[in-house]
């Protein structure tokens, strides 16, 4: 018996940082999977809030879903490459999180119509319980992390009372409601800030960089989702030139997407703090970016089928889509495409190259933003794209 219980439940020591061929394991990829959940339900929920003539508040409310997505999936991200040492009782805590992170995806609909909700509150709650509890054990195994582990345990648990006055006792998007948003957001971002001043933990460089690429293919899935999907409303519509163009512009940017990412495997170069931070908080630009440009291109689907419906009366379309308009839908895929762009620049280029080199990616994000003012966005930002790509490739 003894024996058993030593074999499931062994210490949560800090890992080598400086293992060889450390690899993402099925257990992150199991998480990966419950967040491809969750990311499908906030696209979709910027899509629908662009189609019925909200833009700006559905942005506000995408950029809060996706953070309640991706901030669970970075922490545990972090953890697992420092501490995962795939006992069965590691292993049970983190499916406990992730079925916490399961609460928050499926309520995000609700979310997008009527607030911070008790379910996405509670699911938070799951998560921070076995995050803390997980934590703990560090703590206890590893007495030259026990003060990072305590900081980062009882800051999650301090953050989570701040989040339950936005939920409880606030109205729905109200003003008071938004900055108890952001004051929640910033504490949480400052807490690993926080813990790793009293000793950092032994995340491993180049499993971190695997496991960012992994979710970034994730995200850049929601582009070629939609890509497909206006292929399938092509179909429908007898092969329709525009939603045609539409859907090969689509594919091309989330391979274009995909290139500019991976160009450089090597994304972070050094473990120092600030230089790690910067670039491992950047990445929610990166992800929440490639993410809604698959919803920039659900919304021009929308207002293509729009523009056709009008043309064969087709009522069952008109009622889904009439509000949407070509303006709109060009700033959908415009934005998004320039902060994408930005980001990778944020996070790796402003560091990795010299001199004007340094400039290319800040200065097409500008040129894709422009594109917002053309009456087609898709065509000439992909061909931007691609012009983009080809000269960061000669770098």
């Amino acid at each position: 018996m003894s024996f058993l219980f030593k074999r499931h439940l062994r210490p949560l020591l800090a890992r080598d940082r400086d293992q060889t061929h450390r690899a993402a394991t099925q257990l992150e990829l199991l998480f990966d999977l419950v967040v491809v959940i969750a990311i499908a339900a906030a696209a979709h929920g910027l899509s629908h809030t662009i189609e019925i003539g909200q833009p700006l508040l559905g942005s506000l409310q995408y950029g809060l879903a996706f953070f309640a997505i991706w901030w669970p999936w970075n922490l545990f991200t972090f953890f697992a490459s420092s501490f995962d040492n795939d006992d069965a009782a590691y292993r049970l805590s983190v499916m406990v999180m992730m079925f916490g992170v399961m609460l928050v995806a499926a309520s995000l609909p609700v979310m997008f119509e009527q607030g911070l909700t008790r379910y996405g509150f509670w699911g938070y709650i799951i998560f921070r319980v076995a995050s803390a509890l997980l934590w703990l054990r560090v703590a206890r195994a590893n007495p030259h992390l026990r003060q990072t582990a305590w900081r980062y345990s009882f800051g999650q648990i301090l953050i989570q009372g701040v989040w339950a006055i936005g939920a409880f006792l606030l109205p729905a998007w109200s003003a008071g409601a938004w900055v108890m948003v952001a004051i929640a957001v910033l504490g949480e971002l400052l807490v690993p800030f926080f813990a790793e001043k009293a000793g950092a933990t032994p995340w491993h460089r180049r499993h971190i960089i695997e496991r960012f690429g992994l979710l970034n293919i994730i995200v850049i899935g929601e582009t070629l989702l939609s890509s497909t999907h206006a292929i399938g409303a092509s179909m429908q519509q007898g092969m329709h030139g525009p939603m045609l163009i539409l859907a090969g512009c689509g594919a091309i940017m989330g391979f274009a997407l995909w290139w500019l990412y991976f160009c450089d495997v090597d994304h972070l170069d050094t473990i120092r703090r600030r230089r790690a931070f910067v670039w491992g908080y950047g990445h929610f630009i990166i992800f929440s970016a490639g993410a809604a440009v698959g919803s920039g291109l659900s919304v021009m689907v929308s207002a293509i089928s729009a523009e056709l419906s009008t043309e064969t009366h087709t009522e069952a379309v008109h009622e889904t889509a009439h509000q949407v308009s070509h303006a709109t839908a060009t700033w959908a895929i415009a934005i998004p495409l320039a902060l994408y762009v930005l980001g990778i620049w944020l996070v790796r280029d402003r560091y990795q190259l010299q001199n004007m080199q340094s400039t290319t990616l800040l200065l097409f994000s500008v040129l894709l933003l422009l594109t917002g003012f053309l009456p087609y966005a898709p065509l000439p930002a992909t061909l931007l794209l691609v012009l983009c790509l080809v000269l960061r490739l000669q770098k």
